[in-house]
């Protein structure tokens, strides 16, 4: 198992596998919440332009394309009915579109800067009933998964 740092998460540093379990290998760098007069309804985590971008947990793409301020993004439902939005993608991977199952850890596509971004970061938001959650505990209890299960 690869297991990483995640360093400046809203509580410090978390240790994590990121293979499958975190979207992109890459750093913490913004949060949910209000943010310059507008609500910032996901996390980004800064990462390399054309580095992977995976599918942090499995379910079945509903859309894929250009989506206003995301750029391109893919957003993915899980079978207990929250959404996964993956955005400023500078690709999709071979074959995807709406109607596709991914597993968890499945390709989506490669990071880019498109849409309304300060940087080479991918927006993770997670929607519940319609409405926006904050991801970050979603992402790292989906990552920690793995640790708690070999413990017990």
């Amino acid at each position: 198992m690869v297991v990483a740092v995640l360093a400046g998460g809203p509580t410090g540093a978390l240790a994590a596998p990121c293979g499958p379990a975190m979207p992109i290998e890459g750093e913490f760098s913004s949060g949910f919440g209000p943010r310059g007069g507008r609500m910032h309804t996901g996390v980004d985590l800064r990462a390399p332009q054309g580095s992977p971008v995976v599918a942090a947990a499995a379910g079945r793409v509903v859309f894929a394309g250009r989506f206003f301020d995301y750029g391109l993004m893919v957003e993915v439902e899980h079978p207990d009915g929250t959404r996964a939005r993956y955005a400023h993608l500078a690709r999709f991977a071979p074959g995807l579109a709406a109607g596709a199952d991914v597993p968890r850890g499945g390709a989506l596509g490669t990071l880019g800067r498109t849409g309304r971004t300060t940087g080479s970061n991918l927006h993770v938001a997670l929607r519940r009933d319609g409405r926006p959650e904050d991801p970050w505990p979603w992402l790292t209890g989906a990552a920690c998964a793995i640790l708690i299960t070999a413990r017990n």
